[in-house]
């Protein structure tokens, strides 16, 4: 965490010192997601998920604009049991783009919305037939299954950066961008909103369009 942090500020240090440069007009990222989730709970332990996410920027004043950011991410086993969970974010917000006349752009961003985790899980059971009951058929041996499935939306917010590496006018590798993650579900023992601190990393290519 110590070298992001490092090679963030450098590059914004970088940036501010540099000259101006066109700003895009528009921008979209696509790329892959990690994000470490800490539950913070006795029966779920903290978990990786991989995932991806995309996201719009439209710029209206030098390198400030507003971002919309999307994206998913899965885990099949989660302590020892199979336990299919997703969670999905929408957030949006303020974004500062550092343009200059380096290849490299720096930017920091907050943003705010929800996240809806689903977690499903099979069971399998030995249906328990009463002789006395007239058509009872089923083969007492043969195994019943079901899907239990549960799920929650919750406030989210991503506040961190990146920094974008510039191939030609109208594309870049975003090799590195760190968000802090924060999301609010309701306590399933008290009812009450919990903050949950979460990690979220991700890289990419983006593409801009247009100049300002």
């Amino acid at each position: 965490m110590k070298k992001i942090v490092t090679v963030l500020a450098a590059s914004l240090s970088f940036a501010l010192l540099a000259g101006a440069a066109d700003v895009p007009k528009t921008e979209a990222f696509v790329g892959y997601q990690f994000t470490r989730f800490n539950p913070d709970s006795p029966f779920v332990p903290s978990l990786n998920a991989n995932g991806g996410s995309g996201q719009f920027v439209y710029n209206f004043w030098k390198g400030l604009g507003v971002a919309l950011d999307s994206g998913a991410v899965t885990k099949g086993i989660i302590n020892g049991v199979s336990a299919d969970t997703t969670v999905v974010h929408f957030v949006a917000g303020p974004r500062y783009a550092f343009y200059n006349s380096s290849r490299f752009t720096p930017f920091v961003e907050a943003l705010f919305g929800g996240a809806y985790t689903t977690t499903s899980t099979q069971i399998s059971a030995v249906p328990v037939i009463n002789p006395l009951v007239t058509g009872a058929a089923a083969d007492p041996n043969l195994p019943v299954s079901a899907r239990l499935v549960a799920s929650r939306t919750s406030f989210a917010m991503l506040t961190g950066g990146g920094f974008d590496w510039r191939l030609s006018k109208h594309v870049s590798i975003r090799p590195v961008a760190f968000d802090y993650y924060l999301t609010r579900p309701a306590s399933l023992i008290t009812g009450d909103n919990v903050n949950k601190n979460n990690w979220r990393y991700s890289a990419g290519v983006n593409f801009t369009f247009g100049a300002k």
